[in-house]
């Protein structure tokens, strides 16, 4: 089965953890998009802080 590599937060105020994830099969009416690279936003560290939404 191919994998992927995802970034997850796996407990509250945890640090960001690169992990191996099954590739999902798309459902009806989806395809798969091939992800070289992303970012994140300064949002993104503060839903993982607990801080955003206030």
């Amino acid at each position: 089965m191919a994998t992927m590599r995802v970034v997850q937060v796996p407990r509250p105020n945890g640090s960001f953890e690169i992990v191996e994830r099954p590739v999902p099969d798309p459902g009806p009416g989806s395809v798969r998009v091939k992800v070289q690279a992303c970012g994140i936003c300064h949002s993104d560290s503060l839903v993982k802080e607990g801080t955003y939404p206030g």
